[in-house]
């Protein structure tokens, strides 16, 4: 591995143990076993550390989340694929996760150019599963739902689980297959839920 790979992983899992205002580059640079000018050579403040970190993390869940959705199948197929991939990429990257859910938040300290560039690309998160959604009502697959909204409705879905027990201390139950059902029974046209009274 680079030494600049070396970097962000012993920050993430710094950041991601102790929180990133409790971590000091000099720590970073013990972990990775490098110089503290080398952490600065590759990345010039902590906070463009914290922000790589979080870039590499969108970046790997937009690419994971469009190939999915690009595949043959229906709508409903493409969204019910991109929560599964969305689960599964949630349990593969706890350390960076930890450190997206702790640090990255409005009061986080972030300067107002990386929080656009970071909307920006949950912009593009959000456009993958709204387009999703359309198919799948041009396709029939998925009932007449307002597209932006449901998108927002199944991410915020998907995010309040990530929000529930990032650590896994609370022993809340693994609630993905609920959530996947209740996406189903809500979004599915074959539920018949348009000619009944919910």
């Amino acid at each position: 591995m680079s030494k600049k790979g070396r970097i962000l992983e012993a920050a993430t899992r710094l950041f991601a143990l102790k929180g990133f205002c409790q971590t000091a580059v000099s720590e970073v640079a013990k972990e990775a076993g490098v110089a503290q000018g080398t952490v600065f050579h590759h990345f010039k403040s902590k906070e463009q550390l914290l922000a790589a970190i979080w870039e590499g993390l969108l970046k790997d869940y937009l690419a994971g989340i469009r190939d999915v959705a690009s595949r043959e199948g229906t709508g409903w197929e493409a969204i019910e694929g991109v929560m599964k991939f969305s689960q599964e990429f949630r349990k593969g990257h706890p350390e960076p996760l930890a450190v997206a859910l702790r640090e990255t938040g409005a009061d986080a300290g972030m300067d107002s150019g990386l929080q656009a560039y970071f909307k920006g690309l949950m912009g593009q998160v959000l456009e993958v599963k709204e387009k999703c959604i359309l198919r799948g009502i041009a396709d029939g697959s998925i009932r007449e739902v307002p597209p932006h909204e449901t998108a927002l409705i199944v991410h915020a879905l998907l995010i309040g689980v990530l929000f529930l027990d990032p650590q896994g201390v609370m022993g809340f139950p693994d609630l993905d297959g609920d959530v996947l059902e209740f996406c189903r029974r809500s979004l599915d046209a074959r539920n018949g839920l348009d000619e009944k009274k919910v």
